[in-house]
């Protein structure tokens, strides 16, 4: 997939967005991430640049599977990055999050909705989207993932996409550390053993990937509900502000094997003559 002109337009907007995270008394809705020191913004960047590949990607996707000045939302907008590709590139782009939101939404004009996937309806009447995305979020759910699938389906038009996309169990990273006796999970003691979750609706929630996706369900979604799968793929990203030449070849060479690489999504599209029946 050629999308160099989507990965630079991540570059300029990621730039834009490291602007709002130092700082920013006068944010409505502050965050910790709006007070990063030089650390922190070293930290965000390093994580911006390894995904680079995958925001490029979605931008890519959404051009190729929805119109111009679409209504999309970015469900699990994190820093705000993705999103303002989305409206960089004509797209009528929304955000939610479970936080309170970070100040470059206010200061893009990026309309933002506080919304907790799994332990809250959408903020959202139905029929409100063209295109839903769920980048890297579905990992974290502590739970089942169908309460929110079912309000994604609920708040799609009919016709609507949604776009799928999660780390790769099945990835060399993973296969490796397995035959090195090594657990492919987060930090035991810091997300297993002693995390305090965050407590919503009176239920506990824990910040780790929880469930990582394999080709078979992300169809298993398809099938569950009944929806058409546009495309199903594997991908690889990589920071290549930070590997050398030598490593990046060599990464190359390990993704000629896809169920190999880093990333998996899958793009659905529900029925045109109405919502799917589960």
């Amino acid at each position: 997939m050629n999308i160099k002109a989507e990965e630079q337009l991540m570059v300029t907007v990621w730039n834009r967005c490291k602007k709002h995270f130092r700082n920013n008394p006068t944010s409505k809705r502050p965050h910790s991430w709006e007070q990063a020191d030089d650390d922190a913004l070293r930290d965000l960047d390093e994580y911006f640049h390894g995904s680079s590949y995958r925001f490029a990607m979605l931008l890519a996707l959404t051009q190729k599977h929805a119109k111009k000045n679409a209504k999309d939302l970015d469900a699990g907008a994190g820093h705000g990055a993705l999103a303002l590709g989305l409206k960089e590139s004509g797209y009528d782009a929304f955000a939610s999050d479970l936080h309170k939101g970070l100040a470059v939404f206010d200061a893009e004009g990026i309309p933002y909705y506080e919304w907790h996937l799994e332990a809250q309806a959408a903020p959202f009447a139905d029929n409100s989207f063209d295109v839903v995305i769920l980048s890297q979020t579905i990992e974290h759910f502590t739970y089942s993932p169908l309460h929110p699938l079912k309000e994604i389906i609920r708040i799609l038009r009919p016709g609507g996409i949604m776009i799928i996309d999660a780390p790769n169990i099945t990835c060399f990273h993973n296969i490796s550390r397995l035959l090195r006796g090594k657990s492919l999970h987060w930090n035991f003691k810091k997300h297993y053993l002693t995390q305090v979750p965050e407590i919503a609706n009176g239920i506990p929630y824990y910040d780790r990937h929880n469930h990582e996706y394999s080709r078979e369900d992300l169809q298993d979604i398809g099938d569950f509900f009944n929806l058409e799968i546009k495309d199903l793929a594997y991908y690889s990203s990589c920071n290549r502000q930070k590997r050398g030449t030598i490593s990046i070849f060599i990464a190359q060479i390990r993704d000629v094997i896809k169920h190999w690489r880093k990333g998996i999504y899958a793009i659905y599209r529900l029925p045109i003559d109405g919502k799917p029946s589960k």
